[in-house]
């Protein structure tokens, strides 16, 4: 049987006018106090106290400390990356060289977080995009329906069957590697988009035999995917925001309902998600913009100033989303000021249906009158317009449906009626001559292209692709087919020597099997 513990107090001198420290020694009150005084002297003797050595390190040397190893783990990913004649050029830089190189290395980090990292990659596409027509046709064909048949039938453009009616909006992951797409038949679908094929049905269509909700209810007319690739928020026009769990899909287990978020008076004509967080922001033809946090899967607040429906939402790194109304005016956010900033264009230019962020200071709007216009939100007035971006029927102007800017860089792309997928490059410089907008080049695709979105990189970008348009039903193409499109803009080559520092990371979308090449 062991014995009671033995308390003895020792006092440790520390000098005259100091306060005496006492300690307390426990050992047991048997034969075993010698061998632990043994063995406390024998770790005296040979440095074994490890407890005090660590209890020595100051806060200051432990942030060195962790400093040089994060240091380190840098410098080792880099060499891992490199090929070998690379590291024997390395081997003969001298420290200072390095040094640079970890601190660019840092520095494009800490601006990636920031969203101040700018790419230029608005050329480089425009670039590819020629190299991929000389390959595809010698010389254009006489219409643009014939020219989309043919980027099809060279696997540059992928269209993918799934929805019935016609696609209205579509949703990328941030690592690019899966896509959500939402129909006028109530469905929302999965799609894996590096092997061209369906996931699952987050929300299946509507049967006939659901006379109780009629279908017109239940139309997809927006979609938004958190950062973390964990949410999808869906709007319908029944004035609804359903939360999906997506992480899931593709083990063997379905999506499932998170919540359901009521409390608009119209449509849901808008969602969008602030980069890398979970708020979101979601805008009505109720004329309102709703404020959620789905972290604790909660509503916020709602956002008041639209005179008329709002009809497409934005947001980037800041906490100030960007929006459009038919009351022709851009409106920035402020919301944790509670204040928002008013744009207006010209009494020549109507309404906007289409919004999406450049910079968190920079974005661009496309109107119904065709006109495609680039702001900064210093400005009350638009730095530059583009008429007639997409073109004219006669005397009138084809409205832009759908624009998608790829956020810290130089590209943007707009989507209409007139058979073709249109990019640009946004000039966001520091003085007036810098700044404006150009045009890249065109891809062309068949039908109402009613939302873009651009992958990682810029090699790839999905639209939807349809009939008709996104929030009605005034005008339609008869020919075209209603399809979920993955669009190739970026060469292999060009991919492959790339170097993947100076652009985020992310998978390229393929060309695979489960195609209509008919299309």
């Amino acid at each position: 049987m062991m014995s009671g513990l033995r308390r003895k107090a020792v006092s440790t001198s520390v000098g005259p006018g100091k306060r005496v420290k006492k300690t307390v020694n426990l050992a047991w009150n048997d034969e075993n106090d010698e061998i632990d005084s043994d063995n406390e002297a024998f770790d005296d003797q040979h440095g074994g106290g490890s407890s005090d050595s660590e209890e020595e390190e100051t806060v200051d040397a432990k942030k060195i400390r962790l400093a040089r190893e994060y240091l380190e783990k840098i410098e080792a990913q880099d060499d891992e990356s490199s090929s070998s004649e690379e590291e024997e050029e390395e081997e003969e830089e001298d420290e200072s060289s390095q040094h640079d190189r970890v601190g660019r290395k840092l520095q494009r980090d800490r601006l990636k977080r920031q969203g101040m990292y700018e790419r230029t990659v608005g050329k480089t596409v425009a670039n590819d995009i020629a190299l991929m027509q000389k390959d595809i046709y010698a010389q254009a064909p006489a219409t643009a329906q014939e020219e989309a048949k043919a980027w099809v039938a060279s696997g540059k453009v992928k269209y993918l069957r799934g929805h019935d009616l016609t696609p209205t909006c579509v949703a990328l992951q941030a690592n690019g590697e899966r896509a959500l797409s939402g129909s006028k038949d109530n469905s929302v679908i999965l799609w894996d988009v590096e092997n061209c094929k369906r996931i699952t049905n987050v929300c299946n269509q509507w049967k006939s035999t659901d006379m109780e909700d009629p279908r017109g209810n239940g139309e997809v007319l927006s979609l938004a995917c958190s950062d973390d690739g964990r949410y999808a928020a869906i709007g319908r026009r029944d004035a609804t925001v359903s939360i999906f769990d997506i992480r899931l899909s593709g083990k063997k287990q379905s999506t499932s309902l998170v919540t359901l978020f009521k409390g608009h008076k119209g449509p849901v004509t808008s969602l969008s998600f602030r980069t890398q967080s979970l708020q979101l922001f979601s805008g009505s033809e109720d004329r309102c913009i709703r404020h959620y946090n789905l972290e604790q899967m909660a509503y916020i607040e709602t956002l008041y100033g639209h005179q008329a429906a709002v009809t497409d939402i934005d947001c980037h790194l800041k906490e100030r989303p960007i929006s459009v109304s038919m009351d022709r005016t851009a409106r920035a956010w402020k919301v944790a000021e509670d204040t928002h900033l008013i744009y207006r264009g010209s009494s020549k230019v109507s309404w906007a249906d289409c919004v999406s962020l450049v910079k968190d200071d920079w974005f661009v709007t496309g109107h119904q009158d065709g006109n495609l216009c680039l702001w900064m939100t210093e400005k009350k007035k638009a730095v530059e317009t583009v008429v007639f971006a997409h073109g004219q029927i006669g005397a009138v102007a084809r409205g832009i449906h759908s624009i998608c800017g790829f956020k810290g860089s130089d590209l943007v792309a707009t989507g209409s009626s007139d058979g073709y997928l249109r990019l640009w490059k946004a000039l966001t410089g520091s003085t007036k001559e810098e700044r404006g907008i150009e045009a890249l080049s065109r891809v062309p695709l068949h039908g109402f292209i009613n939302d873009i979105a651009i992958g990682p990189k810029a090699r790839f970008c999905v639209a939807a692709v349809g009939q008709e348009p996104r929030l009605g039903r005034w005008d339609r193409v008869s020919k075209a087919k209603n399809r979920f499109g993955i669009i190739q803009l970026r060469c292999d080559e060009s991919e492959s020597d790339e170097d993947d520092s100076s652009q985020d990371e992310g998978s390229s979308g393929g060309e695979k099997e489960h195609s209509d090449e008919s299309d």
